[in-house]
């Protein structure tokens, strides 16, 4: 039963995924994007890890997607007018490599190949963690951590606290250059609005202030009299 699910929900995260990628629409591909993270909360329930499922709902949902929309509406133009396209011929080795990723990414969680007992597990013997290897006794840290959001609090502050301060080091980078070029963006704004204007209406449609000089011609002639 839980293989099924798991199938299932796999599929609609797939689906999401195409979705986030293919739909020209930019908040219907943040709308595709908010359900491919609701899946992957769906994910980590069925893996019996209700915080992360959680976290992942309230930081990815809550904040990261309703922000991610906003900045769309107030900095972008969201019928996708000015979406870049793709060479044509980066689209085949794209998707091989795609290809190849998921099959070598499949292959090794499936047949746990790549760490398997080369791993280094003296850690959860010599320190406490809740990492153990199977047919491991666990720490005895690990046996008095019976709370997930304690056991990954106490797993982020000491075995990878680097990590942790780096992302979100990297994080700040990300939102001080999306500061900075929304701010660029903004101030070629209005010759980006009238160049479109110009591309959509042509040329043959007068310009306000040819209709304003020839109104003021209009007034300036003289009104001749009618013949007899």
């Amino acid at each position: 039963m839980s293989q099924t699910l798991f199938l299932v929900i796999s599929s609609l995260g797939l689906v999401a995924a195409v979705g986030t990628i293919l739909a020209r629409n930019l908040v219907h591909a943040a709308l595709y994007l908010v359900a491919f993270f609701f899946i992957v909360a769906c994910q980590f329930v069925l893996l019996e890890a209700e915080f992360l499922a959680a976290i992942q709902v309230l930081v990815y949902i809550g904040a990261v997607a309703i922000l991610l929309m906003f900045g769309i509406m107030l900095t972008r133009n969201i019928q996708g007018d000015d979406t870049t396209t793709v060479a044509p011929g980066w689209t085949m080795p794209a998707l091989v490599a795609g290809l190849g990723l998921f099959i070598m990414l499949g292959f090794g969680i499936n047949n746990h190949v790549g760490l398997r007992d080369r791993a280094d597990w003296s850690a959860t013997v010599n320190r406490p963690s809740i990492v153990t290897r199977e047919g491991e006794a666990p720490s005895p840290r690990a046996v008095a951590i019976n709370n997930m959001g304690l056991a990954v609090g106490y797993e982020l502050m000491t075995r990878f606290v680097v990590p942790f301060e780096v992302a979100g080091l990297l994080l700040t980078v990300a939102l001080v250059g999306a500061i900075a070029l929304a701010h660029r963006e903004g101030e070629d704004e209005p010759a980006r609005l009238g160049a479109q204007a110009t591309a959509r209406h042509g040329s043959t449609e007068p310009s306000s202030s040819n209709v304003q000089a020839g109104l003021n011609g209009s007034r300036s002639e003289p009104l001749s009299s009618p013949s007899k």
